[in-house]
C-alpha cells in the first residue's frame, strides 16, 4: 500500500498515543503535587504548637513526664482543676498565686519557690496550641522504647527543623517523580516524531543496533576530527581548544589556591554539642563560656567545670538524654546518682568507677559504651579554626578594642548544630576586613590618645577604618 494511503491511519495511532501519554503525564503530576501540597496546611498547624513549645517552654521543661529545670509536662491538662487556670498560670505564674490556688502553691513551694516566668507575647491561643502540642507528643512518646529519647520528648535542636526538613524531603521527592515523568514524556515525543517522519517518507524502521559507550565516543571522536579539519573550521576549533586549555588552567590555578584553606571544614566532636540550643536557643553569651576571647590571644576551649555551672542541675538534654551530658560527668568526676563530686577520683579502681555510670545509664546497653571511653579521661575535642603558626591573631584585641562580634568570623554559630569553620581565614580575607572595617572611637577609651593625634592631623569627617591605623603592616599579623 502506498505511504500515502498508510499515513493517515499511522499519524492518527500516533497523536492517539500522544494524546494519551500526554493525559497520563498530566494526571501523575496533579496527584503528586496533590500528595505533597495537601498534607502540608495539617504539617504548619501542627508545627505552631511546637515552634512556640521550643521557643518558650522546652529551657525549662520536656513534653514527656521527666523533669528538667520545672515538672514534665505530660498530662498537664489532667492535673489541674480546669484549662482556663492552667492557661492563666502559664501566662502569668506570679500573678496567679495570688489567687491562692492550693495546687499552684504547691507546684511552687516543691520547686524552691522558682517562678515561672510571664508570658506577655502569648495569647490564649498560642497557649492553647502549645498545650495541644504537649498532648500529642506525650501520646507519640508513649509508644517508644523507655530508653529511647529523641527531640519529641522535649525541645529541637533547631525550632521547626524536624518538619521542615520532612516537608522539603517530600517536595524534593515529589521533583523527581517530575523529572523521572518528563523524561518519560519526552522519550516517548521523540519516538513519536520519528514514527511521523518514517511513515512521510515512507521509510520502513531501520534496524535497531545498540552501540557501547566506547564504540559512541569513538564516533564522537571521529566527527569532531572532520569538523575540525574542514578549512572553514579551523579557526573554531582553535578557539574551542584555547577556552578548554584556559578553563584547565583555571582549575589548576583554583586547586593551588585553595591550599591550606579549610572552609567547611566539620569535624565530629567527642560530644553532641548544639551550638543552636546553647547560644541560639537559650541565650548563653559566646564569651561565657570561650573566657579567653575576652582577655588572650586565643578563645580557649571551655573547660568542663564551666558545663557544670548549668549540668548539675540540667542532666538530662532534649535530644540525646542522658548519654552526652554523662561523657562531662565521667570525664571530670561528678556522680550525677548522689549530686556530688566523687573524692580522689582518677586514682579510684576503674570498677568502682564503673557502677557509678552503670547505675546512672540504668545498664552498660550502648548509652554506657558511649560514655566509658570519658571515664577518667579529658575531653578531646577536635580543633575547627586554626591560623598558620606564622600568622598572630588576638582575640582580645578584636574582642575590646575593634568591638568585633563573633559572628563576623565564625559565621552564624547561633544556627549551628555542630560548629563549621565558616570564612576562609585566608590573608585576603583578613586584609579586606581591616579595609572595610571602619575604627569605633566613641567610648573606646583605647584609641583616645590616637584619636586626638588623628583628629588634628586630617580632615574632619574623614572616614578611617582598620589600614590606617596599622591594619595593613606586615608586623602587625607577622613576627
Amino acid at each position: 500500500m502506498p505511504a500515502s494511503k498508510q499515513f493517515p491511519n499511522k499519524l492518527h495511532y500516533i497523536l492517539t498515543y500522544s494524546c494519551s501519554m500526554s493525559l497520563r503525564f498530566i494526571r501523575a503530576l496533579w496527584l503528586a503535587l496533590l500528595v505533597a501540597w495537601g498534607g502540608y496546611p495539617f504539617d504548619v498547624l501542627a508545627a505552631d504548637g511546637k515552634k512556640l513549645f521550643e521557643t518558650n517552654c522546652a529551657r525549662c521543661h520536656y513534653v514527656s513526664d521527666k523533669k528538667l529545670v520545672g515538672p514534665g509536662l505530660a498530662g498537664v491538662r489532667q492535673r489541674w482543676s480546669s484549662q482556663d487556670n492552667l492557661i492563666a498560670w502559664i501566662l502569668n505564674s506570679a500573678e496567679y498565686l495570688k489567687t491562692g490556688d492550693k495546687y499552684a502553691l504547691d507546684l511552687y513551694e516543691k520547686f524552691n519557690k522558682a517562678a515561672m516566668p510571664a508570658f506577655p507575647n502569648l495569647s490564649k491561643d498560642d497557649v492553647l496550641a502549645i498545650l495541644d502540642y504537649i498532648d500529642q507528643a506525650a501520646q507519640e512518646a508513649v509508644a517508644k522504647a523507655p530508653d529511647s529519647v529523641t527531640p519529641a520528648e522535649g525541645a529541637g535542636s533547631q525550632p521547626g527543623k524536624s518538619s521542615d526538613s520532612q516537608y522539603t524531603t517530600i517536595l524534593l521527592l515529589v521533583l523527581v517523580l517530575v523529572l523521572i515523568l518528563l523524561l518519560v514524556y519526552l522519550t516517548n515525543i521523540s519516538r513519536s516524531l520519528v514514527l511521523i517522519w518514517q511513515a512521510r517518507s515512507g521509510q520502513k524502521d531501520p534496524p535497531a543496533k545498540d552501540f557501547s559507550i566506547a564504540e559512541r565516543l569513538e564516533n564522537f571522536l571521529r566527527a569532531a576530527w572532520v569538523w575540525a579539519g574542514t578549512p572553514g573550521n579551523r579557526r573554531w576549533a582553535g578557539l574551542i581548544i584555547l577556552l578548554v586549555v584556559l578553563y584547565l588552567l583555571k582549575l589548576v590555578w583554583d586547586g593551588l589556591y585553595g591550599i591550606g584553606v579549610f572552609q567547611g571544614y566539620q569535624p565530629q566532636q567527642p560530644i553532641k554539642f548544639s551550638h543552636a540550643k546553647h547560644a541560639g536557643e537559650l541565650k548563653i553569651s559566646c564569651v561565657y563560656c570561650h573566657t579567653g576571647a575576652t582577655q588572650s590571644k586565643h578563645a580557649t576551649i571551655p573547660s568542663p567545670t564551666t558545663c557544670m555551672n548549668c549540668h548539675m542541675a540540667v542532666k538530662e538534654g532534649p535530644k540525646y538524654g542522658k548519654t552526652e551530658i554523662a561523657k562531662i560527668y565521667a570525664s571530670i568526676g561528678y556522680d550525677p546518682n548522689t549530686d556530688r563530686y566523687i573524692e580522689n577520683y582518677q586514682n579510684l579502681p576503674y570498677e568502682e568507677v564503673v557502677k557509678i555510670f552503670t547505675t546512672w545509664l540504668e545498664g552498660s546497653g550502648d548509652a554506657f559504651r558511649a560514655v566509658e571511653r570519658f571515664i577518667q579521661k579529658p575531653i578531646d575535642w577536635v580543633q575547627i579554626h586554626k591560623l598558620p603558626d606564622h600568622a598572630y591573631f588576638n582575640h582580645a584585641q578584636h574582642y575590646n578594642v575593634g568591638q568585633i562580634e563573633c559572628q563576623t568570623c565564625h559565621g552564624p554559630v547561633e544556627q549551628m548544630e555542630e560548629v563549621y569553620q565558616y570564612s576562609t581565614l585566608t590573608m585576603g580575607w583578613c586584609i579586606n576586613c581591616h579595609r572595610q572595617t571602619p575604627v569605633k572611637w566613641e567610648g573606646n577609651g583605647y584609641y583616645a590618645r590616637l584619636h586626638d593625634y588623628l583628629k588634628a592631623r586630617y580632615k574632619e569627617g574623614d572616614k578611617f577604618t582598620v589600614s590606617r591605623v596599622g591594619g595593613l603592616e606586615c608586623g602587625k599579623c607577622h613576627y
